[in-house]
């Protein structure tokens, strides 16, 4: 990796923590630079500006997320569907919390900044197809299952509702919050 790489790699890492704990609005490209350790100005021979540089780091870091979502198909396989969908459902919770998208997703997933606002429903809404599309693997057209969209649908509301558990509360309490909804939401799925 050549160094114009590195610091562009490393302008951007450091981009997504002051953007997903200060926000959009209170980060500066001068906050990023001295992280960095560059002149904000240099930042402006990668990104022509803020704005650039926020789009860039919200693709890398859903591009990283899809990755993870991918790689789940071949994890689930010898599992039951229930075992299938439970284990998906804590591995895309895990994930949020355990890397930075967690903390830009809580920042700006709720309420986006006006100005992004459609370009990060264009990629949350790529990541709910690459979610779905994992779904109908492990879902197959069944007697004992309701419609497939359906399914999906309360799957993905059920994620949004259990990443904001885990993002604010105890690790206990989000694990009794979801053996508790998951049971509801099981019954309710199977025919």
């Amino acid at each position: 990796m050549s160094k114009g790489e590195e610091t562009r790699k490393n302008i951007v890492k450091h981009a997504l923590f002051l953007f997903s704990t200060k926000g959009y609005e209170e980060t500066s490209l001068k906050d990023i630079a001295m992280r960095v350790n560059i002149k904000a100005p240099s930042i402006y021979a990668y990104f022509s500006s803020k704005e650039e540089l926020f789009e860039n780091v919200t693709n890398v870091v859903m591009e990283e997320y899809l990755v993870f979502v991918r790689s789940q198909s071949s994890l689930l396989k010898n599992l039951s569907v229930e075992e299938q969908l439970f284990t998906l459902m804590k591995k895309l919770n895990t994930y949020f919390y355990e890397h930075d998208l967690g903390l830009f997703i809580k920042r700006y997933g709720m309420v986006p900044p006006e100005r992004f606002k459609d370009f990060l429903m264009e990629q949350y809404s790529q990541m709910e197809k690459e979610i779905r599309h994992l779904l109908y693997e492990v879902i197959e057209p069944s007697d004992h299952l309701i419609d497939r969209e359906i399914l999906a649908t309360a799957f993905l509301c059920m994620l949004d509702g259990m990443i904001f558990y885990l993002v604010n509360l105890s690790e206990e309490e989000y694990e009794r919050r979801l053996r508790e909804s998951w049971e509801v939401f099981w019954r309710g799925i199977t025919k």
